[in-house]
């Protein structure tokens, strides 16, 4: 055990995923002096290491009859992005006035990978309530293909009112559609995770933060309104604890925990021009997906479970579905992303992030889709210091050598050797 550190920092953050980065840089931003521990040798490498990099628009949950309030919080992260991380020079998300643009960069935040939905249509005219909620869906995602992001936030539900008219013309069209999908461009899109998280990292660096890796957090105790946190390497002195921690919050918090497992394996032998996309249908189980990366390189998978040892079965039939369409593919690895869904006692499912109390000066942080950290870490700072951030932000001047990879980043170098 090292010795007592006599420095008080303003926050201590445990853990280092997209929750943990991306309030550093809000805090650090505004001269917090900020520090995090890891309990891993990299960070991001847990649940930000294994998935998808998926920006959602919200397109996915215009299939979910929830008032649009899922698709509500996902729309104010893209306004969210616009309005607290322009000021970074890799982030080239660009508004328009009918939709989103995206400028291709090397180290850009994103990518100009639109994801397509493929909703299956024959074979299920039969389930009357299937093609309505794909009409309903449909038109959702027009409207926000077209929205005018230039003259108002999208992350308001009135501008997507249902119009019954328009989803009842959708609802004859596939009601005569002859082809076994009916294909979708959404506005949803990939990112470069690894570009996002370097460069808010970055910046917390440059603004004073100190990163502590292979240190886990034991216990805390508070005097004299300081803690002493104990941890893997340290003590360490802070004014206030943020736990960014995933599934491990649950032993601070009134809540539960449930895992699910998501079955991915990485391809390549992917053609150039394959675009990604997701393939849709009534019976989940016959759902699947792709999300195209560089150099023919691709993850494939589609649906989660709650009991691990059914996702060997899935994924194998997950392989042969794509095989059919392509059989020049290779299948390099196969895994189960771990996905942790803090479910608060008294609260239904969702998927929107969460700021809960824990003790005086110390708070749980439950990030929810990685899209929502963009609105978790400006919503953070309005619940501590009532007013909104500021928009500024300081030069990059350090970089961080302790980002992990990816999965299939690493899949992929590997390969190459």
């Amino acid at each position: 055990m090292g010795k007592e550190k006599e420095i008080v920092y303003d926050w201590l953050i445990v853990g280092s995923g997209i929750a943990g980065i991306i309030c550093a840089e809000m805090l650090t931003r505004h001269g917090l002096k900020v520090k995090i521990i890891e309990k891993n040798k990299k960070l991001a490498s847990e649940t930000t290491r294994d998935f998808h990099e998926w920006i959602h628009t919200g397109s996915l949950y215009t299939l979910i009859p929830d008032n649009l309030y899922t698709l509500k919080f996902l729309l104010g992260s893209i306004d969210d992005i616009f309005e607290f991380y322009s000021g970074f020079e890799n982030m080239n998300l660009v508004k328009t006035e009918s939709g989103l643009k995206i400028n291709e960069s090397e180290k850009g935040w994103f990518n100009n990978n639109f994801i397509n939905f493929k909703y299956r249509v024959k074979g299920r005219k039969w389930t009357f309530p299937w093609l309505v909620g794909i009409s309903r869906s449909i038109f959702l995602i027009n409207k926000i293909k077209s929205h005018d992001w230039l003259r108002r936030r999208a992350g308001i539900v009135d501008p997507f009112k249902l119009r019954f008219k328009e989803i009842f013309t959708i609802l004859k069209k596939l009601i005569f559609f002859k082809e076994k999908f009916i294909n979708v461009e959404t506005p949803d899109f990939t990112a470069n995770s690894r570009n996002i998280l370097n460069d808010l990292i970055n910046s917390s660096i440059s603004n004073g933060l100190e990163i502590s890796t292979n240190n886990a957090f034991k216990s805390y105790s508070k005097k004299d309104g300081i803690f002493k946190i104990e941890c893997q390497k340290e003590f360490i002195k802070s004014k206030n604890i943020l736990f960014c921690n995933g599934a491990n919050i649950s032993k601070l918090l009134n809540a539960n925990v449930k895992l699910s497992y998501a079955p991915i394996a990485i391809i390549k032998n992917v053609p150039k021009n394959q675009k990604s996309y997701v393939e849709l249908d009534y019976f989940p189980k016959n759902c699947i997906n792709i999300l195209t990366k560089e150099d023919g390189y691709a993850q494939i998978g589609g649906i989660s479970f709650s009991d691990e040892s059914k996702c060997d079965k899935y994924i194998e039939e997950v392989i042969e579905k794509h095989k059919i369409y392509n059989p020049k593919i290779s299948v390099l690895h196969k895994y189960n992303g771990v996905k942790a869904e803090v479910i608060l006692k008294d609260q239904p499912r969702n998927y929107l992030f969460h700021i809960l109390n824990i003790d005086d000066n110390v708070l749980g942080v439950i990030p929810g889709k990685f899209t929502l950290g963009f609105s978790l870490a400006p919503e953070l700072f309005r619940k501590l210091f009532k007013k909104n951030p500021k928009k500024n932000i300081s030069k990059l001047k350090k970089k961080n050598t302790v980002m992990s990879n990816t999965v299939w980043r690493d899949v992929q170098i590997n390969n190459l050797k």
